[in-house]
C-alpha cells in the first residue's frame, strides 16, 4: 500500500507539472479552484487504504464533479443557481455538455479550461464504467468457456473452513479454481470473486454440472462436504456421468475428504474389492493429515528412554486422529521395554475404544477439568487438549500449565490465535504450551500433490 501511495504521488506530480507547461491557462483556473484542487489530490490516497477495486472510479467521479460544478457556477454567461449548477454537472456523466458559455446557447470554439478537465473526467468514469459493468456480466462465461476449453484448473465441490483454506492456497499459487456449491451468501460470493475463483451455485442433482465446471480437463477435483453422504453422492455421479459420455478425465486424483471412519472404512473396502473407478481417488481426513504431521514431525516423544503416558482431553475429531496415529508411529518405533500408556477423558456418547486405553468420564459443562486429573493421581508425560473450540482449549491449557508446569501441554488452534498462544506461551507459562497443528498446514497443494 505504501508503494501504491508513493506512485500516486509520483504520477499526479508528473500529470500537473505536464499540464501547467502545455495547457494554456485561463479565468476558470483561479487561485479558489486550484487550492480545492491541490486539497483533493494530496488527500485523495485516503480512498485506497479503503479500496482499490473502485479507486479510479471515485477518484474520476469526484474530480469531474468538483471541476464541473465549480465552472458551471462561476464561470456560466448567467448567474444560475447552485440548482442548476449541480443539475448540468450532473448532465456530464451523460456526455451532454450544457452551453450556458455563450450568449445565444451556441457552441462556444474553446470552453473553459476547468470544464474541459470536468467534461473529459466525467466521459472517462462513464465509459470505463460501462465497458467493467459489461466485462463482470461476461467473465465468468470467458472464465468458464476457458476452464471447458483449456482445462487445468481445480474443482472444489462446497464451500467451508476447510475448503476455504485449499482455495487460499491455490490462489496464491495462481491456480485457476472453481468452486461449486448449492447456496452462496453475497458476502462470500464477493470474496471469492475478488480472489479470481469462479463460483458456481447449482444443486447437487444437477444432471450437467460436471460439464459445467469442465471436469473432463480438470487437474484436480475435490469433495469438501460437511456432509459424508453428500461427497459419496457426488463421487457416485461423477463415475455415472464418466461411464455415460466415455469420458477419460485428465485429472491426477480426486480428493474426497470424510470425517466418519464408518464411512472411511465402507469406502476403502468398496474401492478394493468392488469398484475401481474410471479415476484416482484418494480419501482425506484433515484431522488425520494434521496428527500425521505432528507425528512426523516429533517422533522423540515416542523414543524417550523413560515411560510415555499421553493424556487425551477430547476424543471427538482430532483427539481420536491423534490416538490413532500415536498408536500407529508407537509399533512402528524401536522402543520395546519402556511403557506406552493412555488416558482419555470424554463423555464417551458413541465411540468405543480399544482395550489398552484408559476411559475417564468428562464433562466438559459439569467437570473441572483440573479437578478431575488431580483426581487421577497419575503422571502425564504429555496433555493433548482436543476440545470443539479454540477459546476453552487456550483457558484449559493455560489453567493446566500452572499445574503441571514441565509438562508439554498441545493443543490445535486456527490461523488467527496461533501468534496468541505463543506470546502466551513465551511469557507466562514458560514455553510449556506448543501446538498441534493446524489444518491449513495439510490444506495446501504442496502437501496434498495436487
Amino acid at each position: 500500500m505504501k508503494h501504491i501511495i508513493i506512485l500516486y504521488y509520483i504520477v499526479i506530480l508528473a500529470t500537473v507539472l505536464l499540464f501547467t507547461f502545455l495547457a494554456p491557462m485561463d479565468a476558470s483556473m483561479d487561485r479558489t479552484i486550484k487550492i480545492i484542487l491541490c486539497i483533493y489530490l494530496f488527500v485523495f490516497p485516503v480512498v485506497l487504504l479503503y479500496t482499490l477495486r473502485y479507486a479510479l472510479h471515485v477518484f474520476l467521479f469526484v474530480l469531474a464533479f468538483i471541476a464541473g460544478f465549480y465552472g458551471f457556477y462561476h464561470h456560466s454567461i448567467d448567474n444560475h443557481s447552485i440548482s442548476n449548477a449541480l443539475y448540468f454537472t450532473f448532465r456530464l456523466y451523460l456526455l451532454d455538455l450544457a452551453d450556458v458559455f455563450t450568449q445565444d446557447g451556441s457552441s462556444p470554439i474553446r470552453y473553459p479550461l476547468l470544464l474541459e478537465i470536468a467534461r473529459w473526467t466525467a466521459a472517462s468514469y462513464t465509459i470505463s464504467t460501462i465497458f467493467i459493468a459489461m466485462y463482470r456480466s461476461l467473465e465468468k462465461r470467458i472464465s468458464l468457456f476457458v476452464a471447458q476449453s483449456i482445462g487445468k484448473h481445480h474443482i472444489i465441490f462446497s464451500y467451508n473452513e476447510k475448503s476455504h483454506y485449499l482455495i487460499q492456497d491455490l490462489c496464491a499459487n495462481n491456480e485457476r479454481v472453481i468452486v461449486v456449491d448449492e447456496k452462496f451468501t453475497p458476502e462470500t460470493q464477493n470474496m471469492l470473486e475478488e480472489m479470481k475463483v469462479i463460483v458456481i451455485q447449482a444443486s447437487l442433482n444437477e444432471e450437467n454440472i460436471f460439464r459445467i465446471c469442465g471436469a473432463k480437463k480438470a487437474s484436480s477435483i475435490s469433495f469438501f462436504h460437511e456432509k459424508d453422504q453428500d461427497s459419496l453422492y457426488l463421487l457416485m455421479n461423477l463415475e455415472k456421468f464418466s461411464q455415460k459420455e466415455k469420458i477419460q478425465f485428465t485429472f491426477k486424483k480426486l480428493l474426497i475428504h470424510i470425517e466418519d471412519n464408518r464411512y472411511k472404512t465402507e469406502l476403502i473396502s468398496f474401492l478394493e474389492k468392488v469398484e475401481h473407478f474410471s479415476f484416482p481417488v484418494e480419501i482425506i481426513n484433515v484431522y488425520e493429515e494434521v496428527a500425521k504431521r505432528f507425528w512426523r514431525y516429533h517422533p522423540y516423544i515416542l523414543e524417550e528412554q523413560e515411560d510415555t503416558h499421553l493424556l487425551i482431553v477430547g476424543y471427538d475429531s482430532l483427539g481420536r486422529q491423534i490416538v490413532s496415529e500415536a498408536e500407529k508411529a508407537y509399533h512402528k518405533s524401536r522402543r520395546k521395554k519402556q511403557e506406552f500408556l493412555i488416558t482419555v477423558l470424554d463423555s464417551f456418547p458413541e465411540y468405543k475404544l480399544l482395550d489398552n486405553i484408559e476411559e475417564i468420564p468428562f464433562d466438559m459443562e459439569k467437570d473441572s477439568l483440573k479437578t478431575v486429573i488431580e483426581a487421577e493421581q497419575k503422571i502425564f508425560t504429555h496433555i493433548f487438549i482436543c476440545l470443539d473450540e479454540d477459546y476453552i482449549d487456550l483457558m484449559e491449557g493455560i489453567e493446566l500449565s500452572e499445574i503441571f508446569s514441565n509438562t508439554p501441554i498441545y493443543m490445535n488452534f486456527t490461523d488467527e490465535s496461533i501468534e496468541q498462544t505463543f506470546m502466551i506461551a513465551t511469557t507466562k507459562t514458560k514455553k510449556s504450551l506448543y501446538s498441534t497443528g493446524i489444518i491449513q498446514d495439510v490444506l495446501t497443494k504442496d502437501y496434498l500433490n495436487i
